[in-house]
């Protein structure tokens, strides 16, 4: 479904580094039709659109690994269904390791759980980019009960304290205390409030929705995707793409736009001026 939809609507695909797929070139009014595509097909929105959990990255675990001590596909999919569509100042990301080699990258994530032959050790606060930070060990050799526990204890008490647009990394640096105050609070319940931490969590997995699918439902908020108010089926000419290398489509460049160009665009009319000498022009 999701190659005919590509091939269907020219988008430009990819896997990305977090094991989703790309799908690029999509025009605003065309968005309610492909996702109508896909949630029919039984698909649902991955809300990377939104400052949301992105991503719940995993290696092959035990299942198939020599190395592997846990299933860490099956945790990675028990989380992910978990924390979808969580809103916090900014996105999350998640890895999954089945053991200390760590194929899934988890101590570059904002949560990364990493399996031992005694459970799970728990991993925050980690991220790459410009700045990158390692996620620090939060507790160790956890049971899949205790390890959820404190994710969701640690998920609600950083979307709650944080800025706007801080990663994870940055809050617990700015933290008094840093790690060790992020475990009284989220381990050790210091501030007495994990109850009402995992009630919130709680909360937000009993009521989540897959929000492209609602919105399907809903006139008033189709009519947001439209290039043009009052011209509702017209698309912006003003985006244009050119074939990649690979035969697939991209944004075409501004030296590539000129190009294409049959001829300039006048705008008004051209007056011709006289000087006070009426021979001169």
């Amino acid at each position: 479904m999701i190659a005919a939809v590509a091939e269907k609507y020219n988008l430009y695909t990819k896997i990305t580094g977090g094991q989703r797929i790309d799908m690029f070139g999509a025009r605003l009014e065309q968005l309610p039709e492909i996702w109508k595509e896909l949630v029919d097909a039984g698909f649902e929105s991955g809300q990377a659109y939104g400052k949301s959990l992105r991503t719940v990255k995993s290696c092959v675990g035990s299942t198939w690994c020599r190395f592997g001590v846990q299933d860490s596909v099956a945790m990675a999919i028990q989380l992910e269904l978990r924390y979808r569509g969580l809103r916090s100042p900014h996105k999350l990301k998640m890895g999954v390791s089945g053991c200390a080699r760590e194929c899934a990258e988890a101590r570059g994530k904002d949560v990364g759980v990493i399996a031992t032959a005694d459970g799970w050790n728990l991993y925050v606060g980690g991220n790459g980019g410009a700045t990158p930070a390692h996620a620090q060990l939060l507790a160790k050799d956890l049971d899949d009960e205790t390890l959820i526990k404190y994710i969701d204890r640690y998920f609600m008490y950083y979307i709650r304290t944080a800025d706007r647009l801080q990663r994870t990394a940055r809050w617990q640096e700015e933290l008094d205390g840093g790690i060790k105050h992020v475990e009284d609070v989220v381990v050790k319940d210091t501030l007495g409030i994990a109850a009402d931490l995992e009630a919130a969590m709680a909360k937000h997995v009993d009521t989540y929705i897959d929000e492209w699918a609602d919105t399907l439902k809903d006139p008033e908020r189709l009519r947001r995707f439209r290039s043009f108010v009052n011209a509702p089926d017209q698309k912006d000419d003003s985006i244009t793409f050119v074939p990649d290398e690979r035969g697939q489509m991209r944004p075409a460049t501004a030296e590539e736009k000129a190009a294409a160009a049959q001829q300039p665009v006048l705008i008004g009319a051209s007056i011709p001026l006289r000087s006070r000498d009426e021979n001169e022009v």
